[in-house]
């Protein structure tokens, strides 16, 4: 393709992703073109709408990483070749130069090729192929860029500290592969190495600062894996990595570091407990997410302080939902509200709109145990913000489970406030709900929310003693009861029957009051 049809490409591509783009911008200050020519490449991976802004940030980042790496690369070489090969590379990292990674690339291979055939330059040719990796890494190739830092880290395995620098890369961008494109065998690539290759190389007594790095990225890529995996033990495995990384970090003399470990840890205890419903777990989540917050603060740390304030509220959330603890779930509330101070709809649009939804939930679970409607209403209103962003055309899934809980909220406010016009949103909410859950693609959440809307259109029958209104009742929750059967789900067959029941029941008498 050549260059004035790539760039008409590229054009047609921002166009379409307007969204992304401006919120990269907002965020990042970065060039747009730039943001156009990254965006081609993060899209030749195919990722899903949600992660385009996310791995678009990650290459505008490495992107700049190249730039500034790029003189101290070339000062490291003498001979006039390799020198202006780094030269090319760097002149086509740069928008003045036409922004091409191929070209670069190429001109990195030159620059290596000289350098390998020098035997006192070797550790040079390994920076080169570490350049290679990022460029790989910012294409958003990360198997690609993983086997290049291979490469670099095998060529000075005799010095273990760069050779343990590469193979950290290595592992960090097998955990990107991983993390972004649910590629379990990446992520297990990357915790063989750590513990196989860079803890044999990292002396705990020697080097305790970089060792606690490895143990807390460890924990990391160990707590992905528990999340996706079935069973406790990585999370668990997790949880001892973040552990060991604290017997070196502390809040008085590394706190940074310390307050993210404590972030990270937070993390798999709220997880591990959420799965196994452990109270006390979930207890010490909120703990270690309480210390991180006593060093990063929304002034100095604005985007890590934001991040854990979100990690605590969803556990307030889980655990007040538990418990059914009404000040759990009030602090869960303030924590999602000092989140969306910081994460704007400006900056990361689809980020806030999934924390605004989490505060929908977090006020709709508030206000069930609240008297009068006020809470209720402002989940509504939460939720419906919420859809301003997460449109279907962008994120059909998410925007299916903000109806879903939009019309479980409604449900519960047309009943604390004797509406009928809010039932009526309600049934209208999961009616949207059911267009992007269908009963062949998501069975039993299209089944859950044909109950829903069932239990939904029987209590509006019977505010309005509507028989109509009654006998579609019985028919939605007649395809519930069909599916939840199917599945050999005896609880959720149970409730549905019981209500098919008092559905049938309802139109009985509404029939026989018809004919009187």
């Amino acid at each position: 393709m050549n260059n004035s049809s790539s760039e008409s490409r590229n054009a047609e591509i921002a166009e379409a992703h307007q969204f992304e783009l401006k919120a990269v911008q907002n965020k990042l200050g970065a060039e747009s073109q730039d943001l156009d020519y990254l965006l081609a490449l993060v899209l030749q991976q195919k990722p899903s709408r949600q992660q385009v802004q996310g791995l678009l940030e990650q290459a505008c980042v490495r992107l700049d990483s190249l730039r500034e790496m790029n003189p101290g690369l070339a000062s490291k070489l003498s001979d006039e070749e390799s020198v202006q090969s780094i030269k090319i590379a760097g002149e086509a990292l740069t928008v003045a130069g036409a922004l091409s990674f191929s070209d670069a690339d190429q001109a990195y291979e030159q620059a290596y090729r000289c350098a390998i055939d020098n035997e006192n330059l070797i550790e040079v040719a390994a920076a080169i192929r570490a350049q290679q990796a990022l460029l790989a890494a910012a294409s958003i190739d990360f198997r690609h860029a993983a086997a290049l830092y291979a490469e670099a880290a095998a060529l000075v395995e005799s010095n273990p500290s760069i050779c343990s620098d590469y193979l950290t890369q290595q592992a960090r961008v097998l955990g990107d592969l991983g993390r972004e494109f649910i590629d379990i065998e990446a992520l297990q690539a990357a915790v063989g190495i750590y513990r196989n290759s860079i803890l044999t190389l990292v002396s705990q007594n020697e080097e305790p600062d970089k060792w606690a790095g490895i143990q807390d990225q460890l924990g990391n890529l160990l707590g992905i894996l528990g999340q996706r995996q079935r069973g406790t033990r990585m999370l668990e495995e997790a949880i001892q990595a973040f552990e060991s990384a604290l017997t070196h970090r502390h809040s008085e003399t590394t706190p940074e570091e310390w307050a993210s470990t404590q972030n990270n840890l937070g993390n798999a205890l709220g997880i591990l407990g959420q799965r196994q419903r452990d109270e006390e777990l979930q207890g010490m989540a909120i703990a270690a997410f309480e210390a991180a917050l006593q060093v990063r603060n929304a002034e100095k740390a604005p985007a890590e302080w934001a991040s854990t304030q979100n990690n605590l509220a969803a556990v307030l959330q889980s655990l007040g939902q538990q418990k059914k603890d009404a000040k759990m779930l009030k602090r869960s509330v303030e924590a999602y509200r000092a989140v969306l101070e910081v994460w704007t709809r400006d900056q990361s649009p689809l980020v806030w709109g999934t924390t605004m939804a989490n505060l929908g939930t977090a006020l709709r679970l508030l206000g069930e145990h609240r008297k009068g409607a006020r809470t209720l209403e402002q989940s509504v209103a939460a939720y419906n913000a919420a859809l301003s962003v997460q449109t279907r055309d962008l994120v059909p899934q998410v925007w299916a489970m903000t109806q879903n809980n939009l019309g479980a909220a409604l449900q519960v406010l047309a009943e604390r406030a004797d509406d009928s016009l809010a039932l009526g949103k309600a049934i209208a909410a999961y009616s949207e709900t059911l267009k992007e859950w269908t009963r062949e693609k998501v069975p039993m959440s299209w089944a859950m929310t044909m109950a829903n809307v069932g239990v939904a259109r029987r209590k509006l029958a019977e505010r309005n003693e509507d028989v109509d209104i009654s006998l579609r009742a019985e028919v939605d929750l007649k395809h519930a009861v069909d599916v939840f059967r199917g599945a050999s789900h005896a609880p959720l067959t149970e409730l549905g029957e019981e209500q098919l029941s008092l559905a049938r029941k309802l139109t009985a008498s509404l029939q026989k009051d018809s004919t009187d």
